[in-house]
């Protein structure tokens, strides 16, 4: 009989595969920049972006009004579609059974549905940053499965006018996308993130709030809609969007310490 402390183990190993199977490899020269687009987002009317930038001899910067933002990261196709390999013994197995045959990788909406869930409840017990990584990697690749061709294909062009700054193009494509497969959370996700470089927040907003009644632990999504409200100075729903966020991601980069911040401002120090 299979040790229970192996599961973790194997459903890695499904959802591996499952996402080697379903996710394209884009060329290079196709895909934007490995930082997932955090570049600096666009002002608002009337405003200049950031509110904090350093002097010319860089020790000295102005505290900004708002915690800086960045636009809200996407999903994006791996550099290399080889899945993460994760070492069995970070996930309770042990040596001696690293080599056990994985079951079939899930193919239909239940499976994907049980391994997310499976992988989600991982990375919430993570012990650290280092552990999360392939669990995040993994949830990653079943976000992207679309199970059609032609929706595959619109994901990759999306990224690609995104990365030449053709946005027009880029919201026609995410556009058909979500008409296409309105079900398709990521599809949504990334609906969101054209809007935002565009400076369409509402639209924006929008196009995560779908992502998010669809995939609710979809921490991009969370990142993103706390990003849009602390832009707009809703600080009451950015500090609760950061509160769902980590307790579905404990480790996203950056999400404590503005938690902690605007924990503050909302609510006060306490007695």
């Amino acid at each position: 009989m299979m040790k229970l402390h192996l599961l973790p183990v194997l459903v890695l190993s499904t959802v591996a595969l499952a996402a080697l199977a379903v996710v394209p490899c884009v060329k290079a020269q196709a895909r934007p920049p490995e930082s997932g687009f955090d570049a600096q987002p666009p002002a608002p009317q009337g405003e200049h972006n950031g509110g904090g930038d350093a002097g010319q001899d860089g020790r000295h910067r102005a505290a900004p009004r708002e915690p800086a933002t960045r636009t809200p990261r996407l999903s994006p196709l791996p550099a290399d579609p080889t899945p993460p390999q994760p070492d069995a013994r970070t996930f309770g197995g042990d040596k001696g059974h690293a080599d056990a045959k994985p079951e079939p990788a899930p193919d239909t909406p239940s499976q994907r549905r049980r391994a997310l869930d499976d992988l989600y409840a991982h990375l919430a017990a993570a012990e650290n940053a280092g552990t999360a990584v392939p669990l995040v990697g993994a949830i990653e690749r079943l976000w992207l499965f679309s199970g059609s061709d032609t929706i595959d294909v619109l994901m990759e062009r999306v990224l690609k006018a995104v990365a030449e700054q053709r946005l027009d193009l880029a919201e026609k494509l995410a556009d058909t996308i979500v008409d296409l497969e309105p079900g398709f959370a990521e599809g949504w996700n990334r609906r969101a993130l054209v809007a935002y470089l565009q400076g369409d927040y509402e639209n924006a907003l929008n196009a995560l709030t779908r992502a998010l009644a669809l995939e609710p632990n979809h921490f991009k999504a969370l990142d993103g809609l706390a990003q849009i409200m602390r832009q707009q100075g809703d600080k009451a729903a950015a500090l609760d969007a950061y509160r769902k966020l980590l307790k579905v991601h404990p480790y996203w980069e950056g999400a404590q310490d503005t938690y902690e911040q605007l924990k503050r401002e909302v609510e006060g120090d306490g007695i």
